[in-house]
């Protein structure tokens, strides 16, 4: 069973992938200003904490209501609601280490400058790893590429 095209066509599927894309623009302008022009300090400043941790909660939104959607008219199976627990996991997990210093926990405490470490680094790489593998459990695979007939040799 393939998915027809009208949930291609549906405006809901256009609105997740283009609040997923909004998220990583976001994540992206918050990691890496200096691309844009926009870094006005060496440091990683709280504006950038936040808007990594915002950008990411959009793509993390986008993606799950895009594969949610893709899924219409069944019911998600087991992995695919896994998938759902292990991207929101990794987002939590992704905020947890980008915020670290602002929630106390990091190596540099509030009200003192924020400071983005590589342990911070490495913990946001984990919670992004524990997203993609959510996302690719709860990816349609049978329903996108459809049931091909293997032919025998």
């Amino acid at each position: 069973m393939q998915i027809p095209t009208s949930v291609w066509r549906d405006g809901r599927m256009h609105l997740s992938l283009g609040l997923a894309v909004s998220g990583i623009a976001a994540f992206v302008v918050g990691a890496r200003p200096e691309w844009l022009g926009l870094a006005r300090t060496p440091e990683v400043g709280f504006l950038q904490i936040v808007f990594m941790t915002v950008g990411m909660g959009m793509f993390t939104a986008g993606s799950i209501a895009a594969c949610r959607l893709l899924w219409r008219g069944e019911q998600w199976p087991i992995r695919a609601r896994l998938g759902a627990r292990l991207t929101a996991t990794g987002y939590v997990t992704v905020a947890a280490a980008v915020m670290a210093d602002i929630l106390g926990l990091g190596s540099q405490t509030w009200p003192g400058e924020a400071h983005f470490g590589p342990v911070q680094g490495y913990g946001m790489l984990a919670g992004e790893a524990l997203m993609a593998v959510g996302l690719l459990l709860m990816f349609p695979y049978r329903r996108v590429v459809g049931n091909r007939q293997r032919s025998a040799p």
